[in-house]
């Protein structure tokens, strides 16, 4: 019999009740503070800011009767861009990062100090007015304004950048080619009350930005904007968030148009969306065009804060139900002003009532499809872990800024120097050492994913309508699909048009099999055996029959009867081959999920009446409609509902307000919520957690995932009071009924409290709950401290998580999670400037034994980690963090995890020497990749396919070459990487240097050696980003132990580049030596692949006379490329170059320059069939430049090349690389290039280029483009 958990609920118990027997001592530990002198005047200073109506950044100045010290200025302890010239301050707002977080502030709180006295202030010994004022006064010098733009077009009041471009291009080896280019950002006023923002494009971008960072810089959204005090409106790629609602919350990119009206006059005072006085509380924020409907706010009760290590990642012990519904009611007379929603509103008074009101409607195509998945952690492994689509979409886009991710239950944010870094292209999410990855972690992401299979329409409106105590809200929002406008299905076939409507309402529906097709080299087709329905690849005789086209789709291993072929001939084809092994032993199926149109509607409103400053009652109810098949006749539609009250710091009853409660106020909260069986939400709306605190499935979503649906009901209670965020206690009773799957109840209780400057908090969950034939006895918990009086502060913090799932009827343990955990840690002060932080860690996890009748030891780990956050001075800032952890798990090998990451900046001697150091090291995954090549138009690709040289009738990858000309004929293809689903987990380690220096600028005049050192200079930067299977602490840690031939090195990169400079500012004679080094190695599905580029060049520089200049440059270049599977493309070339150069300028306008170019190229890669002859090139050219002055500029060029080559095969490689386009004997190039400035802002290039090669035809092209500039 298994002893259940409430053995342990009396040490749970004493923890807490040890903080109730310190709430009485508080009071009688707070001593006044010891009157003294008054001290000196601060000169530290705080002000809030306005922030930028519809924009992240805002630019602002600090207006002081003293002078501020731009150093000093800080937001949220952070500090702020200073532009000297301007002497304005430039803050930049992060992205809002969840749709039911608190709404986006108005204004920022800005600190900063000042000097004891204004330096711009006037200084003098007499007073002009005391001058001669009969003086004749001159203008020695005119000020010519320089920021008046030349454009063609005015447009007064309204600020533009931006250009428009129309070119067209021809030649005798090409069609006719015709480009445009439009970038264009408006931002003024069109009228007294109305302002415009815009940024329009016609450059379609094909892929999504870099997730690294908290801020994206999104190039290809297009939108107009038009905002007034009562009204706005946008068009083109808007962001969609939902208005605060219980039940319907969504996040949307679409391509459309929003609007919003506001009756009455603006609510001034109330923060939510940036209201100022005279200024309306307009939607739009954030990046422009982004529509940001907030979320609900908080419920009574203290925030969990946890004092726990915030590098560990902790489960969090609160849910979204302690959310109210965002609605509290408009302010009464007397009350204080509070922060609102982020709801969008305006008042006015009818008849005495004041009133305001809100109208929003959006409409347009939708972008992408929403999910939300639960990841499988790996570990120790950070990543990166593949997202997926919900309907077994193994390789999607996603789109940018759409991601919400969860780590043990807590929203993380983007960022190399944050939490957690995305590729949006490859939907691959990696975690920062910041947060250790284990086997425990819970990683949740909700995102949105481009579906481009149907058109997808999607249509919201809202009304928010306050009259005086009462709110009333209605929101609907449709999201459909088009069956009849599928552009990547074909839906033509009647037999695939019958199986959809019989499929009933289902995600999508299977097509197995292939489709006949004529046969072509470009494609892999099938041949299909009759007799036993096994398809095979068609080659030699079998393509003179029928061939098949056949898709195959991942459905896991064991599923299918199909792996990808790795046969010899077979991993250099142009494209992905699969062969039969037999059945269930393999994963690809010869099948097509065809996804069915989709539709979604809701229907929710709301009332909430305010009873007195601190009391509201409120309703909710809401219906949905889901049809996942709209082929199909069969949809499901339910309802919900939700009514409560909500009571926010009401002051304690005047029997319970003195003593203890001294100062306290009360905070309570009841609300019950029905969901039909068959409701299905837009999106999610419930905590992200909510499920796994009820130890059921994935029932938040049940309805509209295809499970047995089932009606949910749910009661809520919490009771607390509360005095500040030290000092509070609340407990919360939820019961939840769902037939068949959860039947249970749950407790809460949070309580924290401050004695003196010991500083303890303390939370406790409790559940009971049956899910059907099993039962769930879990209770978990956390206590910690911290004394906060001396310049160190130490802590204790212990935590538990004891969570039995157990059969019913038999008592045997089904799955357990079991530990508990002791951390002992060190701080600095929250005021230090040095902040940091050591911990200790001792876990303990317990597991089934294997008759699952009682519990065993399952591992215990031992983690240290470190923190510090420092700057060294006024010009060093240094961060650090380090993570050893040490696991021993039951039955395995003892597994050692280093985790590190480094950051440091300095700027020295005045700004002389510079460096910037980025530094990781962490345990990840390398994926496999693959690639092909895709046939396009001429003229748009850059790849060309040099035909069958195997004589196979098939496209080889080894048969096609990177384009050296800008001829369309040598640009037919495209190089498409293919990702796979094969990853190996590497140690991974990254770093980012660079370090630039130069002598003080007093050293030049100072004589002597620093006299001599002062004409050097030099510039280094160091990129290196390594994955390995070394598991040697020296490899781990060190970028550059590694060697590049070593198979454990799965990939890296490494880019190398160090200048130095002689005289670099002298315009007499100087010099520069460069080394680089350029190194890459890929891991493929057929192997691996080495790139290397290591350069030495030398430059120097002579001014002959005031006319003459001579260069001279010598290089010398190694250029390798290795292929463990192409053997036929590996070389290594060594070149070497002398190019002197001569320029006369007599003018201004006129430049004549003659150059000479000697080459010298070798392969050195003595391997069979290696071409081994040199190329030796010898190059004349003569280049003329006549320009006038904001006229036109005329250059004209020709060069003459003779080249030396006896290669045995013109078409190898090795031959390509060396001739680079040209062919031995003479080869002429000339180039002639017009640029006329027609008028203000109107430019017109007219361009031509013509080639001779030996024996080969000219070829001539030409180009004109107009421009004009804004």
């Amino acid at each position: 019999m298994i002893r259940r958990l409430r053995l342990c609920f009396p040490l749970a118990g004493l923890l807490v009740a040890a903080l109730f027997f310190l709430t009485g001592q508080a009071a009688a530990q707070v001593q006044p503070a010891t009157k003294g002198e008054a001290p000196p005047p601060s000169t530290l200073r705080c002000r809030y800011v306005a922030l930028a109506l519809g924009r992240d950044t805002t630019t602002f100045a600090l207006a002081d009767t003293l002078t501020v010290v731009p150093s000093s200025v800080v937001v949220d302890g952070r500090a702020v861009a200073y532009d000297g010239r301007t002497d304005r301050y430039r803050w930049v707002r992060a992205a809002p990062r969840d749709t039911a977080g608190a709404p986006l502030p108005d204004s920022v709180l800005v600190c900063y100090r000042v000097l004891p006295l204004r330096l711009s202030a006037a200084r003098f010994r007499r007073p002009l007015t005391q001058m001669d004022t009969l003086s004749f006064r001159r203008s020695l010098m005119s000020r010519e304004d320089f920021s008046v733009k030349e454009q063609i077009l005015t447009t007064p009041g309204i600020n533009k950048t931006g250009n428009l471009a129309r070119g067209i291009s021809f030649g005798n080896t090409q069609n006719v080619f015709v480009n445009s280019a439009l970038n264009l950002q408006l931002e003024g006023k069109l009228a007294e009350n109305i302002n415009l923002t815009a940024a329009i494009s016609d450059q379609n971008v094909p892929f999504q930005p870099e997730g690294n960072t908290q801020q994206l810089q999104q190039f290809d959204r297009i939108f107009i904007t038009l905002t007034n005090p009562n009204w706005n409106m946008t068009a083109g790629d808007v962001v969609l968030r939902n208005k605060p609602d219980y039940f319907l919350r969504y996040y949307k990119n679409i391509q459309g148009a929003a609007a919003e009206a506001n009756f009455g006059p603006p609510i001034y005072g109330v923060s939510g969306l940036g209201a100022t006085p005279g200024v309306s509380n307009a939607v739009f924020q954030g990046q422009a065009g982004q529509v940001p409907y907030g979320g609900a706010g908080g419920l009574p009760g203290p925030s969990p804060a946890t004092l726990n290590p915030p590098a560990i990642s902790q489960p969090q012990l609160t849910d979204i139900n302690r959310q109210s519904s965002g609605l509290v009611g408009p302010l009464l007379p007397g009350d204080t002003a509070r922060v609102a929603g982020a709801t969008v509103r305006s008042a006015g008074v009818r008849k005495g009532l004041a009133w305001q009101s809100s109208t929003t409607a959006a409409g347009g195509v939708a972008k992408g499809k929403f999910a939300s998945i639960e990841v499988p952690p790996i570990d120790n492994v950070q990543g990166p872990y593949r997202l997926s689509g919900p309907n077994g979409e193994q390789f999607i886009i996603v789109l940018a800024n759409s991601e919400r991710v969860y780590l043990d239950g807590r929203l993380q944010t983007r960022g190399f120097d944050a939490d957690y870094i995305i590729d949006y292209n490859l939907a691959e999410v990696t975690f920062t050492p910041r947060h250790l990855i284990t086997r425990n972690s819970r990683i949740r992401i909700d995102f949105e994913y481009s579906d481009l299979n149907y058109a997808r329409s999607l249509l919201t409106a809202s009304h928010y309508q306050q009259l005086g105590r009462l709110s009333v809200r209605a929101n609907v929002y449709q999201e459909a699909d088009n069956p009849n406008n599928a552009p990547n299905l074909n839906l033509s076939d009647t037999t695939l048009q019958r199986q959809l409507r019989e499929s009933g309402n289902v995600a999508f529906t299977v097509v197995p099999g292939g489709t006949v097709v004529e046969y072509t080299r470009t494609r892999v087709l099938y041949r299909l055996d009759a007799a036993t329905g096994i398809f095979s690849r068609a080659v030699g005789a079998d393509t003179l029959g029928t061939v098949y086209e056949v898709p195959f789709t991942d459905v896991g291993q064991g599923n299918a009867d199909y792996i990808l072929s790795n046969d010899p001939g077979q991993e250099t084809s142009n494209g992905r081959v699969y062969k039969y092994l037999g059945p269930g032993l393999g994963r690809y199926a010869p099948l097509r999920r065809i996804p069915t149109p989709l539709l979604k509607q809701m229907v929710s409103g709301g009332i909430s009446y305010q009873i007195d400053s601190s009391t509201t009652v409120f309703f909710d109810a809401a219906r949905s409609r889901l049809d996942r098949n709209r082929f199909s006749t069969q949809n499901d539609a339910d309802g919900a509902m939700r009514m409560g009250y909500v009571v926010q710091d009401r002051a304690l009853p005047a029997g319970l307000a003195g003593g203890v409660l001294r100062n306290y106020r009360l905070r309570s909260a009841l609300d019950y919520e029905y969901t039909g069986k068959r409701f299905a939400p837009i999106d999610r709306y419930r905590d992200i957690e909510f499920d796994r605190n009820w130890s059921a499935v994935s029932t938040v979503q049940g309805n509209a995932t295809g499970q047995v649906p089932r009606a949910d009901n749910i009661f809520n209670f919490s009771l607390g009071v509360v005095k500040d965020q030290n000092n509070s206690v609340n407990y919360r009773l939820s019961r939840r009924f769902r037939s068949g799957e959860v039947s249970g109840l749950q407790h809460w209780l949070d309580a924290a409290q401050q004695v003196g400057n010991l500083e303890m908090r303390g939370s406790l969950f409790v559940l009971n709950a049956d899910a059907g034939r099993f039962q769930s006895d879990w209770a978990r918990g956390e206590a910690t401290g911290r004394y906060v009086g001396g310049k160190i502060v130490p802590g204790y913090a212990y935590r538990f998580d004891k969570n039995l799932v157990s059969a019913t009827s038999t008592d045997t343990i089904r799955s357990a999670n079991y530990f508990d955990e002791h951390n002992v840690f060190v701080q600095s002060r929250d005021s230090a400037r040095t902040q940091y932080r050591f911990d200790y860690s001792y876990r303990r996890d317990q597991t089934p034994n294997a008759t699952q009748s009682d519990l065993i030891r399952r591992g215990t780990a031992q983690t240290w980690q470190g923190t510090l956050a420092s700057r060294l001075g006024k010009t060093q800032d240094l961060r650090l963090l380090a993570t050893y952890r040490n696991l021993d798990s039951l039955g395995l090998a003892r597994n050692r995890t280093v985790l590190g990451q480094v950051f440091y900046n300095a700027n020295l001697l005045q700004n002389q020497i510079r460096s910037e150091l980025s530094y990781s090291v962490a345990t990840g995954r390398e994926l496999k990749r693959d690639y092909s090549f895709l046939a396009v138009p001429a003229g748009r690709g850059t790849h060309f396919y040099n035909g069958d040289a195997n004589g196979n009738g098939q496209q080889d990858k080894d048969e096609f070459f990177e384009a050296q000309t800008p001829d369309a004929q040598f640009r037919t293809y495209i190089k498409v990487y293919l990702p796979t689903a094969d990853y190996l987990i590497a140690f991974t380690n990254r770093l980012s240097y660079r370090l630039t220096t130069a002598a003080p600028r007093g050293w030049r005049e100072a004589g002597g050696w620093r006299a001599a050192a002062s004409r050097f200079a030099t510039l280094t930067s160091i990129t290196v980003d390594r994955r390995t299977t070394d598991p040697s602490l020296l490899s781990r840690l060190s970028p550059f132990s590694y060697d590049k031939e070593d198979p454990q090195l799965l990939a890296f990169t490494q880019l190398v580049r160090n200048t130095l400079y002689f005289n670099r500012s002298n315009p007499i004679f100087g010099s520069e030596f460069t080394v680089q080094q350029t190194q890459q190695k890929s891991l493929l599905a057929q192997g691996s692949d080495l790139r290397n580029l290591s350069t030495q060049s030398l430059l120097v520089r002579r001014t002959l006379a005031s006319t003459f200049t001579a260069r001279l440059t010598g290089s010398r270049d190694i250029r390798e490329a290795t292929s463990d599977y192409l053997l036929t493309r590996n070389y290594r070339l060594l070149i070497y170059t002398v190019q002197p150069e001569i320029s006369y300028q007599p003018t201004p306008a006129l430049r004549l320059t003659g150059t000479y170019l000697h080459t010298r190229k070798r392969n050195t890669l003595a391997i069979e069939n290696a071409e081994l002859n040199p190329g030796v090139f010898d190059e004349l050219g003569l280049e003329t430049r006549l320009s006038q002055v904001n006229k036109r500029t005329l250059t004209a060029g020709t060069r003459f090349t003779n080249v030396q080559f006896k290669g045995t095969d013109p078409n190898s490689v090795v031959a390509i690389e060396i001739l680079n386009a040209l062919r031995p004997g003479s080869n002429f190039t000339w180039n002639l290039n017009v640029e006329q400035r027609l008028s203000n802002g109107l430019n017109i290039t007219v361009a031509y280029d013509g080639r001779k090669a030996s024996g080969l035809n000219t070829v001539h092209t030409g180009r004109m483009q107009v421009a004009v500039l804004f």
